[in-house]
């Protein structure tokens, strides 16, 4: 039994998870760090986050989160959980939070309906580059799902607002995306 096991009745309230942080580093100087329920709390939290010398010699929050949607039947479920002002939250995707482990992997494994979602982060040692595997445990039915970047390219020093110059294109390629 791992000591960095939460289980459903922790990762489902709020004031016991989200004070709870997850930080992972690489060799290149790129680390990941945020709650253990995948919410932004802090600026220096983010999914990628990585020190830009030829800019400022500062460290940058280059992919802030990334929403994922499980779409059967036509419903869907969103796991995102961000904190907005005013202490408010948007999605609740907290709620479908089965468990979370950390002993040598972070993994959320998530359950939606008859879905039972698992997620992995890993990094690339000595790249600027984050992995995301998920693996589709049990589903009774065909089942979709959707990403959403929530894309940064900022100083952890400062916050950010929509920037709609920047470009949204990407290429597909096998089992994923670029």
């Amino acid at each position: 039994m791992s000591y960095l096991h939460f289980d459903k009745t922790l990762m489902i309230n709020l004031e016991e998870s989200l004070p709870r942080e997850i930080l992972r580093t690489n060799k290149s100087g790129a680390y990941h760090c945020t709650t253990i329920v995948d919410c932004n709390t802090r600026k220096y939290h983010g999914l990628l986050v990585i020190p830009v010398p030829n800019l400022d010699d500062e460290n940058h929050v280059l992919l802030s989160s990334l929403d994922e949607t499980v779409i059967q039947h036509g419903a869907e479920f969103n796991l995102g959980l961000h904190k907005y002002q005013g202490n408010h939250f948007s999605p609740n995707g907290h709620k479908y939070i089965r468990e979370f482990d950390c002993e040598h992997i972070p993994a959320t494994t998530y359950r939606v309906g008859g879905v039972i979602l698992r997620k992995e982060k890993i990094f690339v040692h000595h790249e600027n580059r984050i992995l995301i595997r998920y693996t589709l445990v049990d589903a009774h039915s065909a089942t979709t799902l959707r990403f959403r970047p929530f894309l940064a390219f900022r100083s952890v020093r400062e916050y950010t607002h929509e920037n709609s110059q920047a470009s949204r294109d990407y290429q597909l390629v096998e089992n994923g995306i670029k």
